[in-house]
């Protein structure tokens, strides 16, 4: 009768839990499903409000009239290169320091770790990393978006915990065949860490993506707009004649234009994610291990 019990109660228990995830899943993908549908849906269709799940009276000329836009693709270029250069920089100078704070033989290295640790909990403040960034003379440049938070003690201690893991016999045997440090860290380390750098490269990639805050404090020429502007003002004060011209009078709605951009701006992190999905759960995992 026990076994029985506990096996109904686990069956209850599991039940429970696919309800949940399933309801979580649902909250996440029907509004997705329904900007989709709309982008993809016809004027008349979208104004009555027939439009739920699936387009009606489906049509491109939202896409279209985005892609046609000179001034959304300037913000896309200015995206692409926030994220690839900062991506690069972020990445050498969290891993260059994760392996320094990783060295058992470093002086202080506790304390460093510590004081490392410290700046997640403590910072500047908005007002003067604002002063800071002008007084260098990045306002109004897109170096603005991507210096400030070049490095992330968070990521250098995830990085630092998986280096951690790698046997130190394979660095003295390096270093007795004559590596340096830069051999045994980008020839060694770096492809047996290869799942943690690709968790955290994906977090970079997300991180200045999505920068938002950033890009609002910093830039104030309309040219150097990143996406997240652009759809700020499209979305929230519904500006959207003034970056597709003719708007108002092409066969589609303000609605359609507003989600194709949401569409077209998530396309490139949704394309990125599944390569790098495989390494994801692992390298989590392994960096959580030892903080």
């Amino acid at each position: 009768m026990k076994n029985g019990f506990d096996s109904r109660g686990e069956r209850a228990a599991h039940a429970v839990i696919v309800f949940v995830m399933l309801l979580c899943c649902a909250v996440v993908v029907l509004p997705f499903l329904n900007i989709i549908a709309v982008s993809l849906s016809g004027k008349q269709a979208v104004i009555s409000g027939k439009v739920t799940l699936w387009p009606v009276d489906f049509g491109m000329g939202a896409y279209a009239k985005v892609i046609e836009n000179d001034y959304f693709f300037r913000a896309y270029g200015n995206t692409l290169f926030v994220v690839a250069v900062g991506t690069g920089i972020s990445m050498l100078l969290t891993t260059m320091a994760a392996f320094i704070v990783s060295r058992r033989d470093l002086p202080g290295r506790k304390i460093i770790t510590v004081l490392i640790t410290l700046t997640m909990w403590f910072s500047g403040g908005m007002i003067p990393l604002f002063l800071v960034v002008r007084k260098i003379g990045l306002y109004d440049s897109l170096f603005a978006l991507i210096l400030p938070s070049a490095i992330s003690a968070y990521n250098v201690i995830v990085m630092r915990s998986f280096f951690d893991t790698i046997p130190v016999s394979l660095e003295e045997s390096a270093m007795l065949d004559g590596a340096n440090d830069l051999v045994v860290l980008f020839q060694i380390l770096v492809p047996l860490s290869m799942p943690s750098i690709a968790t955290v490269t994906l977090w970079v990639m997300v991180g200045y993506w999505n920068a938002y805050t950033p890009a609002l404090l910093y830039l104030s020429t309309r040219s150097k707009f990143t996406l997240q502007l652009v759809l700020r003002d499209i979305v929230f004060t519904n500006t959207i004649a003034q970056y597709i011209e003719g708007a108002d009078t092409i066969d589609v709605v303000s609605d359609s234009l507003i989600y194709a951009n949401i569409i077209l701006t998530m396309l490139p992190i949704m394309m990125v994610y599944p390569f790098l999905q495989k390494y994801f759960v692992k390298g989590v995992m392994i960096g959580a291990v030892k903080g």
